[in-house]
This record gives structure tokens, sequence and C-alpha cells, in this order.
């Protein structure tokens, strides 16, 4: 028994996966959308939300297609062939009245096919219209979490 116990225990330690990320709920309330698409940072201001936000798109390889500093926007694209899938992001930074420097940032993400050859020639360039919310929360945190890793070392 403990032979089996120990080759179970081996196989879940040499597994390239986690177990977490096949078993993830998929959040289909808009309120707890809401929550994972948005974050406040305090101790920066907009401009410099908006450096680091490229800087975090560019890390974690997004293409920046447009950026806006008067309106706090940033729009990137990353595809990935392997999914067969185009992700669009949209970064909202929304400055805080007050004393202390406050921002609101959210992350809107949204998928969409990519198409190949001909398929992807009558779109002129342009994403295809059926694009979805990403729902799961992984994205969003891995954004997240580096957007505020940022914060932190342009604080030091």
């Amino acid at each position: 028994m403990s032979l089996y116990k120990s080759f179970f225990i081996l196989t879940l330690a040499l597994n390239p996966f986690p177990i977490a990320v096949y078993a993830q709920d998929i959040v289909t309330s808009p309120l707890a959308i809401r929550a994972l698409q948005t974050r406040e940072f305090t101790g920066i201001n907009q401009a410099q939300a908006l450096s680091i936000g490229i800087a975090t798109f560019q890390d974690l390889g997004f293409i920046i297609t447009e950026s806006s500093a008067s309106l706090g926007l940033i729009k990137a694209n990353q595809t990935r062939p392997d999914e067969n899938t185009i992700i669009q992001a949209t970064l909202t930074l929304v400055p805080n009245p007050g004393k202390e420097a406050k921002i609101t940032c959210r992350l809107s993400l949204s998928y969409s096919p990519f198409y190949y050859g001909e398929e992807g020639a009558n779109l002129a360039g342009q994403p295809p219209r059926q694009s979805s919310t990403v729902q799961s929360p992984i994205l969003y945190q891995q954004f997240f979490n580096a957007f505020s890793y940022s914060i932190h070392i342009n604080k030091t």
C-alpha cells in the first residue's frame, strides 16, 4: 500500500501543470467579473501608472496598440497561436480625487478566434466581431500581480 501512495505523491510532484488550473471555476456573475477586473493602488499618479501599465503589458507578451495619457487608456493585443486566439486587453486608469495619490485600474480582457489565410484576409486587419470576455481569474491575477510588483519596485 505504501508503494502506491509514494507513486501517487511522486506523480503529483512531477506533474508540470497544477491541478487547480483544470479545476478552475469560471466566474459568471457580472459583480464577480467586475471584482476581478478592478484594483486600487495608492502612492502613484496617473502618469506613473500609465508607464507601469505599458511596461507590464510588454513584460507579459502583449503588443501595445493604443495609449492615451489624457484619457488614462492603454490597449494591447496578444496572439496565442497555440490556442488559436487573440486576446484584446484594455486598461483604464482613473485617478481618485483626494489628498493622497490613489488610482483605480480596470482591466478588460476579451478573446476572439485567430484566422489564418483567406479567412483572415476578409477582416482587413480588424479583430473579428465574435469576441467574448475572459472570465477565468488567472490572466487578471497575473497582470495585477506584475503591476503591483512594478509599483513596489518603482517606489524603492
